[in-house]
């Protein structure tokens, strides 16, 4: 007999960890970060998690013997510093972890796990969360490339001797979102991950829909993200109204334009590279964002993704970066012992940022590197004066708003323009307090706020429809905050509860 057990996503947004057992086959789906058990302990970046037990001794994760790098070995330390290792590793347990996309909340604990379970998932999925970890090293989250099993959609794949499962492409606020078709010896289980109908690849949900309609499906696990807030007034309905709300903002503006949304979003760069051609603007990303729009078809045998924006339709903002004092370059300067602020433009930048500068590093060439035209690049108090004074000719895309603020602001003056939030409302205490600080930089340089944002979930009308059409024996609401409103368009809803195990 199948069993389902739930240790994350039960009466929160996010922190899906689900363990489906069939006889001896163990896999789990997803395996991510809980905003809401880490936000009642920790605070970035004062207050953090630095090892597993941490995690552990908040009831974060789950204690499930085979499942954890380093489980059974134990490190003894001896007053003077020395260490010894003992022990020996326990014996894998799980098969494998079916992984629906990047976001923190589904993957955001993968960098625990054993090297040797699998990560199923799609090959977009495995890149992403590769650019990801050059731009911020994440020990929680930072999984090997070598873990990954990626997945072709609808194909057949067998785990353990008791599982086979097919996986989905479905569209979301990610690339490379999947669903799973799930066959266990008497049940039907799916489960939707995140999803959506009205962004640039509602075609991959549809085809989701329509295959697993045809499947008598005896479980749906699913999300109600949007069933658990009031809706927002400032959330379109579609990417394409996005797109033109910020092209009457951006028509209507005569100063600079920032438009502020998530790093990961790949769809709204494309947006966004449509408003600015649209408006006759310069796009300028973000250096996060730009390393995953250049980077992500980089060295790979076919591409990803198709059609995404290149170098020649936007410039590059580098983030402001102080040259070290312990460079060559900084003691060798007049009044370096009066310590000035010195910007670098390619000298001891890490990361993504190296690896974007590599081929304008002189020091350092990397003949594969992407070349990046120097025109291309602003940074530094020339670049940010330059895009000040001629603000009526640049869009500037950012994933850090208060911050690009910051660092634009001049002393004791103002920024004409216009602000597009493109980001969801905050939906509590720690998002308040971070949307508040935006507000204040943005009244402080004296630009005008407007909203063109669209959700990365399912309306609650488009999850009536979803769940009419493949009309499932049994819904399980995860992923939401309010599983009871499921009752008043579904004929069966199993609730799940957290730790405790559904039979099927």
């Amino acid at each position: 007999m199948a069993k389902l057990t739930f240790y994350g996503g039960v009466d929160e947004i996010g922190g899906n960890k689900i363990l489906l057992e069939e006889g001896n086959t163990k896999i789990f789906l997803d395996f991510g970060m809980s905003f809401n058990s880490e936000g009642k302990f920790f605070e970035f970046p004062l207050l953090r998690p630095t090892n597993i037990d941490d995690l552990r001794k908040i009831d974060a994760i789950p204690e499930i013997e085979g499942l954890y790098k380093s489980a059974g070995i134990k490190v003894n330390y001896n007053l003077n510093g020395d260490f010894s290792v003992e022990g020996n590793p326990e014996e894998r347990k799980i098969d494998a972890i079916l992984l629906t996309h990047g976001h923190l909340d589904h993957s955001g604990y993968l960098g625990l796990i054993r090297p040797d379970i699998p990560v199923c998932s799609s090959s977009v999925t495995k890149k992403f969360l590769k650019l990801r970890s050059d731009i911020n090293k994440n020990w929680a989250a930072d999984v090997e490339q070598e873990c990954f099993n990626t997945l072709e959609v609808n194909k057949e794949k067998q785990i353990g001797n008791n599982i086979l499962v097919k996986r989905f492409d479905v569209d979301h606020s990610v690339v490379g979102a999947s669903a799973f078709l799930i066959y266990t010896k008497d049940k039907k289980i799916v489960y939707s991950g995140d999803f959506r109908f009205h962004g640039y690849r509602q075609k991959e949900t549809e085809y989701f829909m329509e295959t697993i309609a045809k499947e008598n499906i005896d479980i749906l696990i699913t999300e109600g993200t949007r069933l658990s807030r009031n809706e927002d007034t400032n959330v379109f309905e579609t990417e394409e109204d996005v797109f033109s709300a910020a092209c009457d903002f951006t028509k209507n503006e005569k100063g600079l334009v920032i438009y502020d949304a998530s790093p990961a979003d790949i769809d709204r760069v494309r947006t966004l590279v449509r408003v600015a051609k649209e408006t006759g603007r310069t796009l300028v990303l973000d250096d996060k964002k730009a390393y995953f729009i250049l980077y992500f078809n980089y060295n790979e045998q076919k591409k990803l993704i198709e059609d995404l924006p290149t170098i020649d339709d936007f410039y590059i903002y580098l983030w402001r970066e102080k040259l070290k004092k312990t460079s060559k370059r900084y003691s060798a300067m007049s009044h370096a012992f009066m310590n000035p602020f010195v910007e670098t433009f390619v000298h001891g930048r890490n990361g993504h940022q190296r690896i974007l500068l590599s081929a304008q590093d002189t020091d350092e060439k990397h003949p594969r590197a992407i070349k990046i035209p120097d025109g291309n690049i602003v940074w530094g108090p020339i670049g940010r004066e330059k895009i000040l004074k001629n603000s009526e000719k640049y869009i500037i895309y950012t994933s850090n708003g208060p911050m690009t603020l910051l660092q634009l602001l001049p002393v004791n003056g103002k920024i004409k323009g216009t602000y597009i939030y493109g980001k969801a409302e905050p939906f509590n205490e720690e998002m308040e307090f971070s949307y508040d600080k935006l507000v204040n930089w943005i009244e402080l340089a004296g630009l005008n706020m407007k909203y063109a944002h669209t959700s990365g979930h399912v309306s609650r009308k488009d999850l009536e429809e979803f769940i009419k059409n493949i009309n499932p024996k049994c819904v399980v609401p995860v992923h939401t905050e309010n599983a009871d409103v499921f009752n008043e368009f579904c004929s069966k809803v199993s609730r799940p509860i957290l730790k405790k195990t559904l039979e099927l």
